[in-house]
């Protein structure tokens, strides 16, 4: 049966510190490892954004939430409504150990399904069916926002662990601990790069370092300059990753091939 694979990744992720879509993972994004696993099994591929932030180029059809901040729902449902098989399998961004056998299998089933574990249906690892996409707007209009209504309005099938393969398809991750954690086993370093004044205060201009927050590779690198750098990066200093945007939280992870530039706010201005 023809299927399609839809990947939500339209959060910045307020907890992560940066969008979760663009954290590294084996030398790639993990919105680009989920998206090849979904094209080695589906026909098409769609990736619902919203917008607030540049994607990579991925090998899927991108569009935009048609309404802004509606959640994981509306991500569902503009996904189901553009692409053309009846079922769809629907992940979030933050699945980088998703297998292309759990997804096959869950495909198997033939309609609606979604695996329970430890109590908790996870619907973002998940088969929707396309034909219901008009009970997820009248689910959004009633303002019932989870996705688990539109499972249940679809006659869904509950799915153990022990009927799938690969059931820890579904690990992902919510904060900085938790993706620097998964990321143990991954190879690579991140570079740390100081220009103008602040590479002239640092020790070293150009340094590779190993994945950890912004703070704990900054205090590491310079202790003296950035003994203070625990909530916020100290404001005579500019920090930017991979030249998009410049950054304060020093929460926030960053993993292999992450690229961080760390100048003097008055060069930066």
């Amino acid at each position: 049966m023809p299927a399609a694979g839809i990947v939500l990744c339209g959060g910045m992720s307020s907890r992560m510190g940066r969008p979760k879509a663009l954290l590294p993972w084996q030398g790639r994004t993990v919105l680009e490892v989920v998206i090849d696993v979904l094209r080695s099994v589906a026909d098409e591929v769609v990736a619902v954004t919203s917008g607030e932030f540049e994607l990579p180029a991925v090998d899927a059809h991108v569009i935009q939430d048609r309404e802004p901040r509606l959640g994981p729902l509306g991500g569902i449902r503009d996904g189901l409504a553009v692409v053309g098989s009846d079922l769809a399998f629907v992940a979030s961004t933050d699945a980088p150990f998703l297998s292309a056998s759990f997804v096959k299998a869950m495909l198997g089933f033939g309609g609606a399904a979604a695996c329970e574990f430890d109590g908790h249906v996870q619907t973002l690892c998940a088969v929707y069916d396309r034909r219901y996409c008009e009970v997820a707007d009248a689910l959004i209009r009633e303002k019932r926002m989870r996705p688990l209504f539109l499972l249940e309005g679809s006659g869904y099938r509950r799915v153990l662990p022990d009927e799938v393969p690969a059931a820890d398809s579904i690990r992902g991750f919510n904060t900085p601990k938790e993706y620097l954690a998964a990321l143990r086993a991954t190879d690579g370093p991140a570079i740390l790069e100081f220009l103008g004044h602040a590479g002239q205060q640092a020790r070293l201009s150009r340094i590779e370092v190993q994945a950890g927050t912004l703070g704990e590779i900054l205090r590491s690198a310079e202790p003296e300059l950035f003994a203070s750098a625990d909530g916020e990066i100290p404001k005579q200093y500019l920090v930017s990753l991979n030249a998009r945007a410049f950054v304060r939280n020093a929460s926030m992870p960053v993993g292999p091939g992450d690229h961080i530039i760390v100048m003097d706010s008055a060069v930066g201005g």
